[in-house]
């Protein structure tokens, strides 16, 4: 298969490197380099699939364009900055039967597939909250670069982080949605010297009544990342640090009840997510993993939890409609 890489940053050589490593022939299209034009003459070449790695508020146009060409999409979260374009985009995938993946390689964990299915087979009783966290120093992040001239300094182009960080939502979306109610308070942190949110408590109500908190950060010092899920008949608490899922039940010594294989690294759920991308575009009746109707639900969630936080109100998630934001 023939794919374009559009966006050559962090993550477009993340995935044209697993791309290579699994066979794929590869092209790429940097913004630094190349011009508007010679992008639409690549789209509508000869190539199988668009990988859309860009900068998040382009997300949307490339998006469009390649889908308007037939071509399967794979694309980096989140989907965009707005709703805007969202419908038409899944009017076009849905007519022409393309493949699609978002970016939430986190559902490739092996810690939360196993949990995922725990949770599905009912054993832990009802969910009665659930707590989702993740932090990290922002300059510690890409070393050797100026986080302050990065896209997550600037609101506009998709920064703060609620957007940079929304795997967790997209998590508690998967694991326990959908959500119903959203609310928030963020916080900017002056050391940091970027305009967007360095700090969001984002308060979760699902349809069913589950509630969850989602915390987000770029001010913790080291990295964490971890999720307790409560339950009538136990406690799930995910450490991905760790690489381990722990139980808890009344009156009994926690468990380990789930680890990472040996091997396991980050880039491990990257290359599978892309190796299933791949599959379904050879095997189109295959299950996505993390369908474009996912990924404008946690859009949406998103965009709820900023103008909860804006206005402090509450906020319907599902009632946002591209005028809204």
């Amino acid at each position: 298969m023939k794919i374009l890489v559009v966006g050559t940053g962090s993550i477009g050589k993340r995935h044209i490197g697993n791309l290579l490593a699994l066979g794929a022939e590869v092209l790429t299209y940097s913004y630094r380099q190349q011009a508007a034009p010679e992008l639409a003459a690549a789209l509508a070449s000869d190539i199988d699939a668009v990988v859309v790695a860009n900068r998040t508020d382009q997300h949307m146009a490339v998006a469009l364009m390649a889908a308007q060409h037939g071509k399967h999409l794979f694309l980096e979260k989140p989907l965009a900055v707005s709703l805007d374009h969202s419908a038409e985009l899944l009017r076009l995938v849905r007519e022409q039967a393309l493949v699609v993946e978002a970016g939430f390689m986190l559902r490739f964990h092996p810690n939360l597939q196993w949990l995922h299915a725990y949770l599905q087979s009912g054993e832990l009783g009802e969910i009665m909250h659930a707590r989702a966290s993740v932090g990290q120093w922002l300059p510690d992040w890409r070393p050797g670069t100026d986080h302050r001239l990065g896209y997550g300094a600037f609101r506009a182009t998709g920064g703060g982080v609620i957007f940079d960080l929304i795997h967790e939502l997209d998590l508690v979306n998967w694991l326990l949605g959908p959500v119903a109610d959203v609310t928030a308070m963020t916080r900017t942190v002056p050391a940091l010297e970027i305009e967007t949110e360095a700090v969001a408590q984002i308060g979760l109500r699902m349809a069913s009544g589950v509630l969850a908190q989602v915390h987000l950060d770029y001010v913790r010092p080291g990295y964490g990342r971890d999720m307790e899920l409560v339950g009538r008949h136990g406690v799930l608490i995910w450490d991905y640090v760790k690489g381990s899922v722990w139980l808890e039940r009344a009156g009994t010594a926690p468990a380990l009840v789930h680890q990472v294989p040996e091997g396991f690294e980050r880039n491990t759920m990257f290359r599978r997510h892309m190796a299933h991308f791949l599959e379904r575009i050879q095997h189109p009746t295959l299950p996505a993993a993390s369908p474009l109707p996912d990924a404008i639900d946690v859009l949406r969630l998103a965009l709820a939890s900023h103008i909860a936080s804006d206005e402090r109100r509450h906020v319907d998630p599902r009632s946002l409609s591209p005028a809204a934001y």
